[in-house]
Parts: structure tokens; C-alpha cells; sequence
């Protein structure tokens, strides 16, 4: 097989995993969930309070409201990159900085960098990725890596979402992307919502414990930005707690949650009601890290969004909004968040620019395919400038 078509089939293979980024956000493994996190049936929703009516970003502020402060801890997921090179994913970070980002989130396929085995990483793949981060340094972005998918000869069976077979392949791994780019690179992440069996075959906080712990040490050694807990899935206390009793508290410096919102049209808001699919059920997260004596540790929240796709089939979880309410979603999320949440640190955007089609999954976007603006980059500038 040429070099070209060996290329074109991992660039396809990238942009595959892409569109299943964000996919059945319901789907946590009801195993290690104690009965809750899984996707209620559709029509069985428990009934929940009316939310508080969402303002408008666009509104001009009352006379008498207090001046508000900027916020510098927005970012957002690059996609931008799934591609053979990064001439399109420069161009992203440029206008996404110059809108004040300051932030930005690039997913790293292990399976991509060493994809024969252990040893030197895939001089195209980590040549495209040496490019983003040296484009995110010039458009003032720090970034967050998280480093996931295993390759074929790492698992026992063969998938890019089964566990390693041995913790320390990963770990090794990290160690080696840690000391190519510190200088380039502000928070590691373990893997990417490891409570979701589609994303870590099992979804076992133990077998991620142990992935977790083993690297740790090894980012260490070459960089002391913070490893980052992996991103979970909703705010997913009870698989937290587990992972905590497997040994992970002396792992990670900062916690990474995902708190989408089910169903997805509902607002920032919305109450918990013990739902851990909720952005209001934070506190059990704060509770659970208390718990364990880490309150001096940080929530980040690694991914959020609201997608303005089409319906799917009438799927309460999967229900678009307008991109008038996706931009009112995007500022009463980072109000609500910095009002209520001090904890929580930078928040990331799910995601820079929009899919190829229109489906649910390619909605979530701050700019569409052309890179025009919708109205939620111009809410996410409004609260970047403290409007």
C-alpha cells in the first residue's frame, strides 16, 4: 500500500471518529452506575421543575445592572484537524483566538501515533499534530491534549476503544507526547469519557484507575502542567466515587467532566434532580472530591455544547435547538457556571465548526462549515468581553 492511500485511509478513519465524538451521549455502562446515568426511555422522562427563562446574550444590559467581568477561560474543541493537513485547522484557531478564545481542546489518537507498535510516533501524524499546537501558539491558545484510542497490537481485541492490555503501552505512550510537546501543550487528558463503554470498552473505573496512575508518572517526568482526570461523561458522580475507591486520588491534579445536558434541548439550568445528565449537578461532583480530601482540585469542564442539527426522529436526546438558543444556551451555561461554580475552571465548547452534513452530531459548532459566524460565537465573544 502506497503512502498516499495509507494516509487517506487513517485520515478517514480520523474523521470517522470525529462524527462520534459527541454520539449517544446517554449511554453510560449501567454496570458500574448503580442504576443511574443510563438513557431514560424515550416518553419516560421523570417530570422535572420548569428551568428559569433563559436571557438573551444579544440584549442590551439595564442601565442599572453591575459591569461584569471578561471571562479568560473559554475555549473550544478543534475538529479542524481530522484532515491531512492543518492548513484549515489554523485558520479555525486564528478566528476562534481573535473572537477571545483562549483555549483549545485537540483530541490525539494513540492508534494514530504508534500504529504498528511501541517506538517512534508516525512521522505525518505527529508531524500534523506539531503543526496545530504550533498554530495554537500563535494564536494564544493553550491546549488541552487528551490522548486516547487504542492501537490494534496494544488490546486483546483489536478494538481503538478497548482498554490496553497493559496500562503502562499507554502510559509510555503519554511520557513520549509529553516530552515532544511540553513546551507546546497546558493539560494532559486521560483518555476521553472513560465512564462510556462506547469510548472505553467496560467503562471500569478500575481498569481506568490503573491507566490513570500509570500515567501520571510518566507525564510528570518530562512536563508539570496538570494530567487531567479523562473528561467523563456527564457529571457522573457514582462512577467517580469508584474510581476514587480503586486509588485514584494521588492520579490526576484536575478533574475533566463533560455536563451535557439531557434531553439535549433542555436549558443550562435545568434542575438536577439527582440526574447526573445534568450541568446543575456539579455539587455531587465538588461532593465526591471532598469527600476524598481534594477540595484544593479544580473542575474543568472539557466539554459542553447544544447542537443546532436536525431532529432525530423525534429522539429526546437527541433534539436540536435554534442557533438563536444555542447562543442564549452557551451564555446562560457560563454565567450559571461562574455564578454558582467557583470551582470549575476553563470551560470548553463542543465544538469549533460545524459538520459536512446536517445532522445532530455536526450542529454543535461556534462557526458553520464556511467558517461564518452563528450567533453563538457572537455570545460566546459577549461573554469573553464581560457583555
Amino acid at each position: 500500500m502506497t503512502v498516499v492511500v495509507r494516509r487517506s485511509l487513517v485520515v478517514a478513519g480520523i474523521i470517522g471518529l470525529w462524527l462520534l465524538g459527541a454520539a449517544l451521549p446517554w449511554q453510560l455502562d449501567a454496570r458500574s452506575q448503580s442504576g443511574v446515568g443510563h438513557r431514560p426511555a424515550t416518553g419516560q422522562e421523570s417530570p422535572r421543575p420548569s428551568a428559569t427563562p433563559s436571557t438573551d446574550p444579544s440584549a442590551a444590559p439595564s442601565n442599572d445592572a453591575e459591569p461584569r467581568r471578561g471571562d479568560d477561560a473559554l475555549g473550544f474543541q478543534l475538529s479542524a484537524h481530522h484532515r491531512a493537513d492543518a492548513r484549515r485547522a489554523l485558520k479555525v484557531m486564528d478566528r476562534l483566538s481573535a473572537s477571545g478564545a483562549r483555549w483549545v481542546r485537540v483530541d490525539v489518537g494513540w492508534a494514530t501515533l504508534q500504529p504498528n507498535g511501541p517506538g517512534p510516533f508516525d512521522p505525518w501524524y505527529a508531524g500534523l499534530i506539531d503543526d496545530v499546537l504550533a498554530g495554537a501558539r500563535a494564536s494564544n491558545l493553550q491546549v488541552i491534549v487528551s490522548f486516547w484510542l487504542t492501537p490494534p497490537w496494544a488490546s486483546t481485541t483489536g478494538s481503538l476503544y478497548a482498554p490496553p492490555a497493559n496500562p503502562q503501552d499507554y502510559a509510555n505512550a503519554l511520557g513520549r507526547a509529553a516530552q515532544r510537546w511540553h513546551d507546546d501543550v497546558a493539560a494532559w487528558e486521560v483518555w476521553n469519557e472513560p465512564n462510556f463503554d462506547g469510548f472505553l470498552t467496560g467503562a471500569d473505573p478500575v481498569t481506568y484507575t490503573r491507566m490513570l496512575c500509570a500515567a501520571y508518572p510518566a507525564v510528570k517526568e518530562h512536563d508539570d502542567s496538570p494530567v487531567l482526570f479523562g473528561g467523563l461523561m456527564y457529571n457522573d458522580d457514582a462512577w467517580l466515587g469508584k474510581a476514587y475507591r480503586a486509588g485514584a486520588k494521588d492520579c490526576f491534579d484536575v478533574l475533566a467532566t463533560h455536563p451535557y445536558v439531557g434531553p439535549s434541548d433542555a436549558a443550562p439550568d435545568t434542575p438536577s434532580v439527582g440526574a447526573v445528565w445534568r450541568l446543575t449537578h456539579t455539587p455531587a461532583m465538588r461532593a465526591v472530591m471532598d469527600e476524598w480530601g481534594d477540595r484544593h482540585k479544580k473542575i474543568w469542564i472539557t466539554e459542553l455544547g447544544w447542537s443546532t442539527g436536525t431532529d432525530s426522529e423525534g429522539n429526546a436526546w437527541d433534539r436540536p435547538v435554534t442557533p438563536r438558543k444555542q447562543a442564549r444556551y452557551l451564555s446562560d451555561a457560563v454565567r450559571l457556571i461562574r455564578e454558582s461554580y467557583a470551582y470549575v475552571g476553563p470551560i470548553i465548547w463542543y465544538r469549533d465548526i460545524d459538520g459536512p452534513t446536517a445532522s445532530y452530531q455536526d450542529g454543535f459548532g461556534l462557526l458553520g462549515p464556511d467558517l461564518t459566524a452563528k450567533p453563538a460565537l457572537r455570545a460566546f465573544e459577549a461573554e469573553v468581553q464581560g457583555r
